[in-house]
């Protein structure tokens, strides 16, 4: 069965990975008011591409994920498959940081191709393809609702949260001191309050 090739990125290395991985396809997930990223000039005319705008947060609020953007991703999602039949897919998944909305869109996709019933599968390709992820969980909620996952789809993602309890806080305190060191760091992610565990949990 041909599949999609996948590479999950963050604005601090996405002038890098556009030209290099060349690719097909591109879903970004950025904050509302962040402008596009200087390396979509790397992109064609004939590059499947789409932007999506909300916050990454893990309950309802202003700006939060909804299912409407989940909709949106897996109508692109559609058509890189379809397009698998024409010639191979590169599908290049950012957010600002690369490891939790853009994570949680690559996860929708490997459980697309392996089917809901091997969402294990599909999640253990995601901790191959990425490093250190933490998928947006109400994104992948949304995404088990709209695949008729009947939770399937959260289950690899809850074991692994709960084994891996400190990797969110760990994270954003690493983005944190790169931020202080380099203030252009921080411009370029465009890190501000919501990089923080208790804006994205606290309702």
């Amino acid at each position: 069965m041909k599949r999609l090739t996948i590479r999950v990125g963050g604005l601090h290395t996405i002038d890098a990975d556009l030209p290099a991985f060349k690719p097909t396809h591109v879903i970004g997930i950025l904050d509302p008011t962040m402008p596009e990223p200087g390396g979509y000039s790397h992109l064609g005319p004939e590059t499947d591409r789409i932007l999506l705008r909300y916050i990454d947060r893990e309950v309802e609020r202003e700006h939060s994920p909804l299912p409407e953007h989940v909709e949106t991703k897996l109508a692109a999602i559609e058509r890189a498959i379809a397009a698998l039949d024409r010639a191979p897919v590169r599908l290049f998944v950012h957010c600002h940081a690369g490891a939790s909305r853009s994570t949680a869109t690559a996860y929708l996709a490997l459980v697309r191709q392996y089917g809901p019933a091997e969402a294990e599968a599909a999640f253990a390709e995601l901790l191959r393809i990425t490093n250190k992820p933490w998928p947006n969980r109400r994104v992948i909620e949304f995404g088990d609702a709209l695949m008729g996952g009947q939770g399937r789809l959260l289950k690899p993602l809850d074991l692994y949260r709960e084994a891996n309890a400190n990797r969110l806080p760990a994270m954003l305190r690493v983005h944190r001191i790169r931020a202080l060191r380099d203030p252009g760091y921080a411009e370029r992610m465009g890190m501000k309050k919501s990089w923080t565990v208790a804006e994205r949990t606290k309702r």
